[in-house]
């Protein structure tokens, strides 16, 4: 009999919206002859992360190959399920190697002790990606020790456990934060490897199979935590709110709302969305401290059915007739689907807040009637 295989480990890590989701598909693209097993955790009741990973020629749960755990963190009241998957991929003949995709709520040490309590996997790598505009903006450059937020040491101890650090998103900040940044993180893990980094373009052999990760070194800096609170989101002053309506978001006051009214403890937002001015297309919505990005997803099927560019023929427009029963009368498969992530204050006052960016009833009739809407969001979007 033929002895099962050792299953190196990779953990992309990183507080909220740091740019794990990017670079996990980037690194899913461009290892194609690797055979990866995905891990996806989203602490939010709605699974965006595992939706935008999830991929039907790729990495599915009916290939075996992907995992999308949500509505908690692996490293507290998801724990069991992470075990579970584990346990499911133990002594798996068609996995290279497996990739987790972290909650940026995830405390590193019961998350690493699950895979060390199971000698089919070995932890290979673990990368901490850094927002550095939102670092600079949230701390300043100062020590996270020294910070006074509830997340300080959540975000301390991604740092101190990796021993690869990416800082992200840093065009977006000047040369000399940068040399900053590298200084205190450098202070607080000295023997992690460093890297910047821009949409997660970075080679992936620095990050997969680096067989660089020092179980002894995590071990010793766990012993100095107390391990009764480590994996509860809770302890950190960290929630979700899930916002889930068929109504469009009017485009002016939800870019007044977002660019003169998102509090400090707002750390993350996102989801899919539409618009009455743009209400051909699904929109991926995502906020991450203070930087907002709009995506265009895909194209609603209400909006398709109608055969605005007289592409489709009469046998698909039937096929979307058929997939749109059910739906609603108005909108047909248009929704809006949010998760607002961040403190219990903070978060309570701007969702009552986001609640008002809603079309209205005359609005909603504006809009079928095909009156224009004042829409200041860019024209041209990213595309996913």
């Amino acid at each position: 009999m033929s002895r099962s295989k050792h299953i190196p480990v990779n953990i992309l890590s990183g507080f909220l919206g740091s740019g794990k989701t990017t670079l996990l598909r980037r690194l899913i693209h461009e290892v194609k002859d690797t055979r990866l097993g995905v891990i996806v955790n989203d602490m939010s009741e709605l699974e965006v992360d595992g939706d935008l990973v999830r991929n039907p020629e790729g990495h599915n749960e009916k290939r075996g190959n992907f995992a999308s755990i949500h509505a908690g963190s692996i490293s507290g009241t998801q724990r069991a399920a992470f075990g579970e998957v584990l346990d499911a991929w133990r002594g798996r003949d068609d996995l290279d190697q497996v990739v987790i995709e972290t909650s940026g709520s995830t405390h590193p040490w019961p998350m690493i002790q699950e895979i060390r309590e199971r000698p089919e996997f070995s932890l290979d790598t673990f990368v901490t990606l850094i927002d550095a505009k939102a670092f600079m903006e949230d701390y300043g450059g100062r020590l996270l020790r020294e910070a006074a937020s509830p997340q300080s040491p959540l975000m301390s101890a991604q740092i101190q456990l990796a021993n690869v650090i990416l800082l992200t998103k840093t065009e977006k900040v000047i040369p000399q934060a940068i040399e900053l940044m590298a200084q205190h993180l450098t202070a607080l893990n000295p023997v992690a490897t460093l890297y910047s980094v821009n949409y997660g373009r970075i080679k992936p052999q620095f990050l997969l199979g680096t067989g660089s990760f020092d179980m002894d070194r995590a071990t010793q800096i766990a012993a100095d935590w107390q391990h009764d609170d480590v994996g509860d989101a809770a302890s950190y002053d960290l929630g979700s709110t899930v916002i889930t309506d068929p109504r469009p978001l009017h485009p002016r006051r939800l870019w007044t709302l977002f660019r003169e009214r998102l509090g400090a403890g707002i750390h993350r937002s996102k989801g899919f969305i539409w618009l009455p001015s743009r209400d051909r297309d699904v929109l991926l919505w995502n906020q991450a401290a203070g930087s907002i990005e709009m995506e265009l997803m895909a194209y609603w099927k209400a909006a398709l059915v109608t055969n605005p560019d007289g592409k489709l023929v009469p046998e698909e427009i039937a096929v979307l007739r058929d997939m749109l029963s059910g739906t609603n009368p108005d909108f047909g498969d248009r929704a809006c689907e949010l998760t607002v992530i961040g403190t219990e204050r903070d978060r309570a006052i701007f969702v009552a807040e986001l609640q008002t960016c809603f079309c209205t009833e005359d609005e909603v009739a504006a809009w079928q009637r095909g009156e224009v809407f004042d829409d200041p969001w860019p024209k041209t979007l990213l595309r996913m």
